[in-house]
């Protein structure tokens, strides 16, 4: 499964998958989190969905210092 995601992401990094089952108290404790302003979100960059292959190149270089976001 990992050689196939690095195949799929062209992804030089090491790919460790994992799954998570999704319990109710977990979500309420992140969703607390937020609230309380201790868990937020960086964002690297915008891309108009124009420009998407430009965002996807960016996420497979692997320099981003947070989340890219493709707008409509």
């Amino acid at each position: 499964m990992t050689f196939a995601l690095k195949k799929l992401t062209f992804s030089k990094k090491q790919l460790v998958p994992f799954f998570v089952t999704v319990k109710r108290e977990g979500l309420e404790y992140l969703t607390q989190l937020v609230e309380d302003g201790k868990l937020k979100t960086i964002i690297d960059s915008k891309f108009p969905l124009s420009k998407a292959e430009d965002a996807w190149a960016k996420s497979i270089d692997g320099h981003a210092t947070g989340k890219i976001i493709v707008e409509p």
